[in-house]
């Protein structure tokens, strides 16, 4: 009887463990999966931590993180600035980082990143920061009280420990078009005074876009390699002009002698979207073109004196001409005019207007075949349509060299030059440029130290 009730309890532990093995088994897996298998943790965006400006936020990736600690130590304190144990594995933290707020003092510091992603999955990493919260000095010096739209201007400006120096239009009716210009490292032209050791002095050839909005502000910034700012507003105020409109009627001749061989096409369903797309979409490319190729400019002045207008020419349409396009009756398109069409005879001589460096001299889409001299400062002439194309890209010119031919490429209806002016890839009025009055009242006296 003994032996028969021991067997039973001997078959009850055998059947209890093959029950309670499986979920042994389970755990046991699952432990290795905490221990070896979850992926480790990672952070990026961590870089932003090395210098701390006045002010900064500082952007944080995270994956496969289930605790997350920052602190920042100094001089013996410790500074918590994120805790966080995320429901999720992947998060991202904006942190907000004012040192002077925190009672962290100009100098180094560490900061401590630690995380974790299971009992063994762990990193932390100890980053050597700057903290520097002293932003650059900056003063504008000179620069023009009143400018003309579809013009430009010059600041004279000194800045101490900064990193970079440049000019920023503010559009008060469209803040989402805010443009910056450089503003370039120079010697002074004329030297009239001292100035204080580790300070320097910047040039900003700034344009005065067709489009701006009125009450626009123009400001000076510097910055330093932390990210501290400094902003001066320029005493520039901006006139607004009126430019003349016109109409203009294409017919089918035209688009099929210019349009067509453009697009390469014999022939399209609708002649009016296809010019909708030469004098828009590729009008808005050569747009983009020429602010590419503004960024590649000497940091000094190329030229000198008055530029010149083409030699015999008369003027057949001016800047800022805003062009209404009608086809069969009715308006397709519009356009604005962002130089001079000059005209003498056909294949004229072309002149450089000033010297400089060519930086173009290719097919430029709607202005067809088209060089673009650099002058210095961000300072650039632009000449298009023409039939032949004398010089190379990289090759230094002279006030008054033939480098072209006048001509008909791109979407021009009959042989003339396209004369531009661009300040940091804007085009601007000729007209300025051409009188040695305006040069000097508006560049060269605001260029004197």
């Amino acid at each position: 009887m003994i032996s028969v009730c021991r067997q039973r309890e001997s078959g009850f532990g055998r059947v209890g463990m093959i029950l309670i093995l499986p979920f042994i088994i389970l755990i046991i897996v699952y432990g290795a999966y905490k221990l070896f298998f979850i992926p480790d943790p990672v952070i990026s965006g961590l870089d932003a931590f090395d210098m701390l400006p006045a002010a900064k936020q500082v952007k944080l990736n995270t994956e496969n993180v289930r605790s997350i600690d920052i602190s920042i130590y100094q001089d013996g304190k410790e500074i918590n600035v994120l805790k966080d144990a995320p429901e999720t594995g992947e998060k991202v933290y904006a942190i907000e980082v004012r040192p002077q707020d925190l009672g962290l003092k100009d100098g180094r510091a560490i900061i401590t990143v630690k995380a974790k992603a299971g009992i063994l999955k762990k990193l932390q990493y100890d980053i050597e920061s700057v903290v520097d919260t002293v932003p650059p000095a900056l003063d504008v010096v000179r620069a023009p009280v009143m400018v003309n739209q579809g013009s430009g201007g010059v600041a004279s400006i000194r800045a101490s420990g900064e990193d970079a120096v440049f000019i920023k239009l503010v559009e008060k009716a469209r803040p989402d078009m805010d443009k910056t210009f450089r503003a370039f490292k120079s010697e002074p032209i004329t030297d009239t005074k001292d100035h204080s050791s580790g300070t320097s002095v910047y040039y900003a050839f700034f344009p005065v876009p067709f489009d701006v909005s009125e009450g626009s502000v123009y400001y000076a910034v510097a910055t330093d390699a932390a990210g501290n700012q400094s902003v001066k507003t320029l005493p520039t105020r901006i006139k607004m002009k009126n430019f003349q409109s016109s109409t203009i009627t294409i017919d089918d001749s035209f688009i099929h002698r210019v349009v067509l061989p453009l697009l390469n096409e014999t022939s399209v369903p609708d002649p009016a979207e296809a010019f909708r797309k030469v004098n828009e979409e590729w009008r808005q490319e050569s747009v983009n073109r020429l602010l590419d190729i503004s960024q590649d400019t000497e940091p000094r002045m190329l030229w000198k004196g008055r530029f010149l207008q083409m030699r015999n020419s008369k003027v057949m349409a001016t800047y800022g001409d805003k062009r209404t396009y009608i086809y069969k009756g009715k308006s397709i398109s519009k356009s604005v005019h962002l130089g001079y069409d000059l005209a003498s005879h056909a294949y004229a001589p072309v002149e450089a207007a000033n010297a400089g460096i060519v930086r173009f001299a290719d097919n430029l889409s709607i202005y067809g075949n088209a060089i673009v001299i650099d002058h210095g400062l961000g300072l650039m002439s632009l000449y298009g349509h023409l039939s032949t194309i004398a010089v190379k890209k990289g090759e230094e010119v002279s006030k008054g060299q033939i480098i072209a031919q006048s001509g008909s490429t791109g979407l021009a209806g009959g042989d003339h030059l396209h004369f531009g002016v661009l300040i940091q890839g804007y085009e601007v009025s000729p007209l300025y440029w051409w009188d040695s009055n305006w040069i000097t009242t508006n560049v060269i006296d605001l260029l004197q130290k």
